[in-house]
């Protein structure tokens, strides 16, 4: 007898991922996602067994996606301070594109809520690996303060990612405008590529050595 189509667990995979904003990681329905994929839920059981399988394949997925992004910017050419620089913009465009998705996860996380506290630690240290490797590089070549590394790489990816926190914050309350300017004029000026590749100027800048002294 042959398999039922492979594309099928694609769907699944693709219906939940647009479902995370409104549901979270923790809301996902077998059923909800079986239906709005189009597919019977049967098959949903036949490629993933259990919800909680499938929930990791969700966000596998989405970890694996930002990692790619996260490895290449850290590759290539140039000096360690410039591959930190392509590092911090990819980062905040990957977390302004699946904001809603990043701001869910922290929220998991602050709750602890178990499955996703067990995939944080499997898969946090990979790309917090690739971070301290690139900034231990940038303190050897006397281009960032002598602090230390973890507190250089808390400053630098809080600094990138916390406007998507508070854009999301503001709309899931409502709030109509910011200082007299309409949310949807600031969200897009705050995390417009122009503020992103500014703000990580900003980072570097301020981890500059031979300040503040």
């Amino acid at each position: 007898m042959s398999r039922p189509s492979q594309n099928l667990d694609l769907k699944l995979v693709a219906a939940a991922r647009a479902m995370v904003p409104a549901a979270g990681f923790s809301g996902l329905s077998v059923r909800e996602v079986a239906r709005r994929a189009g597919v019977n839920v049967g098959m949903f059981h036949y490629h993933f067994k259990t919800r909680e399988v499938f929930v990791r394949r969700v966000m596998d997925e989405v970890y694996e996606d930002f990692f790619k992004t996260f490895v290449e910017a850290a590759e290539g050419s140039g000096g360690a301070r410039a591959r930190l620089r392509r590092v911090l913009v990819a980062f905040a465009r990957f977390a302004r594109e699946n904001r809603v998705l990043y701001t869910l996860l922290l929220r998991e996380l602050l709750n602890s809520q178990p499955d996703i506290l067990a995939f944080a630690k499997e898969k946090f240290p990979r790309h917090a690996g690739v971070l301290i490797g690139l900034l231990s590089e940038c303190r050897k070549e006397g281009v960032v303060r002598p602090l230390p590394v973890p507190s250089l790489a808390m400053f630098s990816m809080s600094t990138m990612g916390l406007p998507n926190i508070v854009v999301t914050a503001f709309e899931a309350n409502k709030i109509k405008t910011i200082a007299g300017t309409p949310l949807r004029e600031f969200s897009e000026t705050l995390l417009s590529d122009e503020m992103i590749e500014t703000r990580a100027d900003m980072v570097l800048a301020a981890l500059a050595p031979g300040r503040g002294k």
